[in-house]
């Protein structure tokens, strides 16, 4: 009898610790975080593209513009010297930027495409913005834009969307979606340019609409077109 009650409790302390192993080694998951929508999402949007009174982008030494990159998600900023008034950014900068440009969810960093960073500056010297803010860069996987180091979604502060996405469009050699909805403009740099409206809320199936891409006409194309019709 003795044995046996020895057994019993050899065998209770033997499950209690394994119970407790067992939920050691596996924890709860987290709950994934509600997304914002509607009114609380318009006012992340409206703070995105705020730009503060004075707000300018910081001078290097030469008194050229730096670029300025931050994440509206890790809250991450770099500064980057360029090495002319397009860009051309040294490794060492293009690394910096790639921190900032990572995969959020994921937490890795990619190389990011020369072009991306000079195309970046361009548009946020163009627009005189203090900074340009990254919604989503790299992301791991697949085989868009993004999974390649080749684009970026952003938000200049100060600065419309539609104009934003005009003004990339008219540069070539480039791919730009505008996103009325979720409040941000996709750039990337590519062989062909390509551009779209996308009317798809946060969170929502894309449901891009894509345009044609509008040819850059001369001057002299058009004085012959104001001859046609009589102008």
């Amino acid at each position: 009898m003795r044995a046996l009650r020895a057994f019993l409790g050899l065998a209770l302390a033997l499950a209690l610790f394994s119970f407790t192993t067992t939920s050691q080694a596996k924890p709860a998951p987290r709950r994934a975080a509600k997304r914002a929508t509607g009114a609380a999402y318009r006012a992340h949007v409206a703070r995105w593209h705020l730009r503060e009174a004075g707000a300018r982008a910081p001078l290097d030494a030469s008194g050229r513009p730096k670029l300025v990159l931050e994440n509206i998600n890790t809250k991450e900023r770099v500064e980057l010297t360029a090495g002319s008034d397009s860009g051309e950014f040294a490794e060492s900068e293009r690394a910096r930027a790639a921190q900032v440009l990572g995969d959020t969810r994921k937490g890795e960093a990619h190389s990011v495409d020369a072009g991306l960073i000079d195309l970046l500056y361009g548009l946020q010297r163009h627009f005189d913005a203090p900074c340009v803010r990254i919604i989503s860069a790299y992301r791991a996987g697949g085989r868009s834009q993004h999974a390649r180091g080749l684009a970026a979604d952003i938000v200049l502060p100060g600065v419309d969307d539609k104009s934003l996405a005009s003004h990339a469009r008219s540069l070539g050699g480039t791919g730009v979606g505008l996103y009325p909805r979720s409040g941000f403009v996709h750039v990337d740099v590519r062989s062909s340019p390509h551009y779209w409206v996308d009317s798809s809320g946060p969170g929502q199936r894309s449901r891009p609409v894509h345009k044609k891409h509008r040819k850059p006409v001369s001057k002299q194309g058009a004085r012959k077109g104001a001859r046609k019709h009589g102008g």
